[in-house]
Order: structure tokens, then sequence, then C-alpha cells
């Protein structure tokens, strides 16, 4: 974690050597603006969007028992950007990351009240979580067609994920509400545990799973609602991370949770670092980097799988 934070903060169209970090002192104006005003906030930005898009893929895994469900293909992340393409419509900027948590709010709660009024089984949410990102995404394609150049342009980076636009008055906020609701998720790692085994086990045990469904279906889209605050649509970190934290430290969510959220930041970091410097100075879009290499890691499986 220190590394990738380190590694963010170092790297880019001006390298900093890792001594100075530690020299704060002797560092010159300049160099302080770019740690402080711009690379800092952009490393923890990525870390706790990392990790909130992570410990929610995780979280919704184990809620629906199947390896493909994260945030995105809840259609939570169809949500979002509709919402982003709308705040953009709108004209101002301040806009466009509430609209994008609003979206992600409004998918949600679709999802929660369809499931709970039509008794939908796992397999039938992850369905209409596919629906929805069916539709939301018509309407984007829509919005995006009669839009200017330049607010075409602006929708653009902020669907395909981008770390370098996110409004500084969202920075704080964004990142106490990431930290504090996965803190407040981990409390509910035996409840998970015992709903990954089944519903029956989950009643004998005196579970509620729809009312720890909700409340973390609920919580998932706060989550994720921030982090497309902060980086626009970001995909794969949150599919990928806890696959890999169960590889290495197996089931039990209290140790997968911790584990994810840390993964995940360090991961979209880097992802953000690669982004910023294998051209540079042209940057590319952070969403570009994570979608590639999380490609790579699915086709890694399957082809072992069927090896």
């Amino acid at each position: 974690m220190i590394l990738s934070i380190i590694a963010g903060i170092c790297l880019g169209s001006e390298f900093l050597s890792p001594l100075k970090i530690f020299k704060i002192k002797y560092l010159e104006d300049f160099e302080r603006k770019i740690i402080f005003d711009l690379r800092l906030p952009r490393v923890m930005a990525g870390f706790f969007t990392g990790g909130g898009l992570a410990i929610t893929g995780a979280v919704l895994q184990g809620l629906l028992k199947n390896p493909l469900a994260e945030s995105y293909t809840l259609g939570i992340s169809g949500g979002a950007s509709l919402g982003i393409c709308i705040g953009v419509i709108i004209g101002k900027y301040l806009c466009i990351p509430l609209f994008g948590f609003i979206g992600g709010i409004i998918s949600t709660l679709i999802i929660v009240i369809a499931g709970s009024k039509k008794n939908l089984s796992n397999p039938s949410l992850i369905l209409l979580g596919v629906i929805l990102n069916f539709i939301f995404s018509s309407f984007v394609l829509f919005i995006l067609a009669i839009s200017e150049r330049e607010r075409f342009q602006q929708s653009f980076f902020w669907l395909i994920g981008d770390l370098s636009y996110f409004p500084y008055f969202l920075f704080k906020p964004a990142i106490l509400i990431i930290l504090f609701f996965s803190i407040f998720i981990l409390t509910f790692s035996r409840q998970l545990d015992i709903i990954s085994i089944g519903e029956e086990k989950a009643k004998t045990l005196g579970v509620e799973s729809e009312k720890v469904k909700k409340i973390l279906f609920i919580f998932s889209s706060i989550i994720t609602g921030s982090c497309v605050s902060l980086g626009g649509m970001i995909g794969f970190v949150g599919l990928i991370v806890p696959h890999i934290s169960r590889i290495f430290f197996g089931s039990a969510h209290l140790k997968i949770l911790p584990v994810s959220f840390i993964l995940g930041g360090c991961l979209l970091t880097l992802a953000d670092t690669i982004a910023r410097t294998v051209i540079s100075p042209i940057e590319i879009p952070v969403g570009v980097i994570t979608s590639l290499f999380g490609g790579l890691f699915f086709l890694f499986l399957l082809l072992r799988k069927k090896t």
C-alpha cells in the first residue's frame, strides 16, 4: 500500500525522488504544489475509489453467490452513468458527480424494491441489473448523440473513468462516506458468511437475510455513488479484486472485505500511475487500464480453468 502511494506521488511528467518526499522542508515551491495540490489528492482519490469499488464487489458477490456480481453488473453503474450525462446536459460541472450519485442510488432502489415485491431469485436480480444497464445505456447514447462536442468529450471521460477532473469540494466528503460505510459493512461479515452458505441456513441461524440484503445493497450503492463522484465509471476493479482476495485469503468475509479494500485501492492507484506515465505527457483515462488488465485477468482464469 505504501509503495503504491509513493509511486503515485513520485511518478509523472515531472519525476520526484522518493527521498524528497520525506524531506518536506527542503522541497522547492513547485515541488510542494505538485505533491500536495496535484498528486497526493489524486492518489488518495484513486486509493479510496478503488477500495470502495472492491469492497462493494466482494459484498455483492457474497450476497448473490455469483462471481460476476458487482455494482456494474447490477445496474448501479448504468444509473450513475445516466446521472452523469444528465449533469453534463444541464451544463453545470458541479452537478455531474451529484447526479451520478443520485443515479446510482435510484437504480439500487429499483433492484431492492423489485426484488422484495416480486421475490426475485439471485440470478434474476443479476438479469434485472443487466436489463437496467441496457435501458440506462440507451438513454446515455441518446444524450451523447444530441450533445455538443465539448459536453460530449466531458461526459465521455467520466463514462470511461478518469481521476484527473474530480471536483475538490467533493474530495473529503466522498472519502469520508466511502470509509465510514466500508467500516460499517465490516460489521456484517458474519451475516455475509452465513448468507453465502444459503438462505435456509441463514434462517436457522437467526439471520434476517432479506433485511441484511437491503441494508448492504443500499450501503453498496452509497459507496459506489461516492466512487463515481471521484473517478467516474471505472470498471473491473470491483469484479477482479474480490477473486484475487479469495485466492490468497480464503472465503471468510472478515478477511476478504478489508483485504479487498486495500488491494483495490493499491490496484487503482498503480493503474492511475501507469495511465499518467506510460505515454507522458499525455494521460490515458484510468478506466482504459483497468478494463485492459481486467479482461486479461478473466481470460487467464478462463484458460486455466479449461486446462
